[in-house]
């Protein structure tokens, strides 16, 4: 994973919980879901719809495991992905206990590009023609949660659970083609990259109410694993500040940063390399009840 991105996440999501951290004379009990509890924290029930201004940064790699020979594309760079775009993401959370819960998440990417006219080299690929990539990969998430504490302003709690890597990726080229230096003779190069895995998930997530309208939540999940030949390993962490104008709605505004290494070996000639980033600003709306 990217080094110093990996490093300023970790330090957004720690400066999130700190913030969070309730006061130390509160008491456990007090006011749960009852008329001292903030309206921010007395949800039983929470969805935040929003989206998000996301710059992406993501590359693939494509192995031939007999020749050694790869394809690698830079998605933003060599193939012209939009490095700027808005996405739609949907994440929530269920208590129906003090102590126990459900939380979900999902989010959704759709870039593409064309290329006309071009002499480029994609790792072994050359190509003088044109190329096109399409991006359309959605992420999917849910957990049991355990209230770790919880008092009237404030609550900590623990996720156990599941994110479901989507992934579907195509890249076409045409025209005068070679491969470590061998032409091409149909002209014509495809990669298709259709995967679906669920990968084992952990996170805290943290809310504190300043104020009966003003609340703030820091979240950070970290999701590794080795599932049907597909191995991950991936960190995104949220901070949110949230304005309540009722009792069942409120806006949100805050950061989100998502880096994730995803190696695919489901196939006995081909092994692929994913490395998917992306972080920006999110706005939208939270509903409760």
């Amino acid at each position: 994973m990217r080094a110093k991105h990996t490093c300023l996440a970790l330090l957004a999501a720690a400066l999130g919980l700190l913030i969070s951290l309730p006061p130390a004379h509160a008491e456990e009990d007090e006011g749960y879901f009852e008329g001292e509890t903030t309206e921010a924290l007395s949800r039983k029930l929470s969805i935040g719809i929003a989206g998000g201004l996301m710059r992406f940064d993501t590359n693939f790699k494509f192995t031939d495991r007999d020749t050694g020979r790869s394809v690698f594309l830079d998605s933003e760079g060599s193939m012209g992905l939009p490095e700027v775009k808005t996405i739609p993401l949907i994440y929530g959370y269920w208590r129906p206990s003090p102590k126990h819960g459900l939380g979900f998440a999902y989010f959704s990417v759709r870039r593409d590009s064309e290329l006309v006219a071009i002499d480029r080299n994609f790792g072994d690929l050359s190509v003088d023609g044109r190329a096109s990539l399409q991006d359309d990969t959605r992420f999917y998430q849910l957990a049991y949660n355990y209230t770790l504490f919880q008092d009237s302003r404030a609550f900590l709690f623990a996720s156990l659970g599941v994110t479901a890597i989507d992934l579907k990726y195509d890249f076409d080229a045409f025209g005068v083609l070679s491969i470590d230096g061998e032409p091409v003779a149909t002209g014509s190069y495809t990669e298709t990259l259709e995967q679906f895995a669920p990968i084992p998930m952990i996170g805290l997530d943290a809310w504190f109410a300043i104020t009966d309208k003003w609340s703030f939540g820091a979240r950070a999940s970290f999701v590794a694993g080795d599932v049907a030949d597909v191995r991950a390993l991936i960190l995104e962490s949220r901070i949110r500040a949230k304005y309540d104008f009722n009792e069942n709605v409120g806006l949100i505004i805050g950061l989100n940063y998502f880096d994730g290494d995803v190696t695919l070996n489901n196939s006995t000639t081909r092994k692929t390399e994913i490395n998917y980033g992306f972080e920006g600003l999110i706005l939208g709306l939270d509903v409760g009840f």
